[in-house]
């Protein structure tokens, strides 16, 4: 248990070293510097934002008619620079709520793999179970709707190193599904990338 935990807190470290930052900011036209923009998850994204220019964030059907009606569970309009950390890997659509209408706007895609970070945010209450697992984990799942259900296993590098679930069917309410993990993975710490209903969410698994 001793070296596990010594992987984690060098996972830690390389959590730090990995993350890299990008600023987006106004320029004439008016538009956005980079309006198409890729990161990877733990990556720190600013956005320039003024009260000429206000930021908001917006869904895939807004962004495309170019209007800045507001996402439900977004951020809401900024009045100033904003700052935040890429933690899933779902597209982020936002514009200029006074001049989207005249192109100003901007997608940030992620990439680049799940990296070490977990994203809290879920569809429904996401556990596993054991952890610290062997040779099973289980993934209990409080869904809101039924769907597909993929899950995959990633180093703290940000490599895959098994395919654990693809395509399985998810069910509205609780589901528990039983996964095996291969025997000649290394002891240590990894991260398990789920996509439920084509959103990404990561959690933490330590494999005894």
């Amino acid at each position: 248990m001793k070296k596990i935990y010594l992987t984690f807190l060098f996972s830690i470290t390389m959590l730090v070293i990995r993350a890299t930052s990008f600023n987006i900011t106004v320029v004439a036209g008016p538009a956005y510097s980079t309006p198409n923009l890729t990161v990877s998850i733990g990556d720190v994204v600013t956005i320039s934002a003024s009260g000429t220019h206000p930021l908001v964030e917006v869904d895939l059907a807004n962004y495309t008619a170019g209007t800045p009606n507001a996402m439900s569970g977004g951020w809401g309009t900024k009045t100033s620079a904003y700052t935040f950390t890429i933690t899933s890997g779902n597209s982020i659509y936002y514009g200029c709520g006074n001049h989207m209408a005249m192109g100003m706007k901007g997608k940030i895609d992620v990439t680049g793999g799940v990296g070490v970070f977990e994203n809290k945010t879920v569809i429904g209450n996401i556990s596993l179970f054991p952890n610290p697992a062997k040779e099973k984990i289980n993934v209990k799942i409080n869904a809101t709707q039924s769907g597909s259900f993929t899950a995959k296993l990633f180093s703290v590098c940000g490599q895959e190193v098994q395919q654990l679930a693809t395509n399985k069917e998810l069910l509205s309410g609780e589901n528990v599904l039983v996964m095996d993990i291969n025997k000649n993975i290394p002891a240590g710490v990894y991260f398990m990338e789920l996509t439920l209903n084509s959103k990404k969410y990561v959690r933490k698994v330590i494999i005894d």
